[in-house]
């Protein structure tokens, strides 16, 4: 096997490699990241790390929006929710997203007699 040979191979096996790792890393957010359905809206504001969530559907249940967290090498769990309904206008609250775990969002209508049912889901994203 001549030099030049081998190089090439190196190189085509270090291209594919950092293209599996960068494929396989979740997206980073910086932008707004929206997800909804007809009940209802949540939304990351990148620009200070705000979550919104927003009734939009006058039926008499509320919305509920969850932001959920995985550590690295951990579970996913809650981190921070809030619903609205019934009011003027959106509810807000505030969660520092950073770069060092995931994080992904889901919208639940809360009708009479349900507990919660999952209408919509984010992709996974960090900073």
């Amino acid at each position: 096997m001549n030099k030049a040979f081998g190089k090439r191979i190196g190189i085509t096996c270090l291209t594919a490699l950092t293209a599996m790792l960068i494929s396989a890393a979740p997206a980073a957010a910086h932008t707004n990241i929206k997800i909804s359905d007809i009940t209802g809206s949540m939304t990351f504001i990148d620009d200070g790390d705000v979550f919104k969530i927003c009734d939009t559907h006058a039926d008499g249940a509320a919305v509920l929006g969850r932001l959920y967290y995985k550590s690295i090498g951990g579970d996913w769990h809650v981190s921070r929710e809030d619903a609205d309904g019934g009011d003027r206008g959106c509810n807000k609250f505030e969660a520092d997203v950073n770069g060092v775990g995931d994080y992904k969002m889901k919208l639940y209508w809360l009708g009479t007699g349900y507990p919660g049912i999952k209408v919509a889901e984010s992709r996974v994203f960090n900073e």
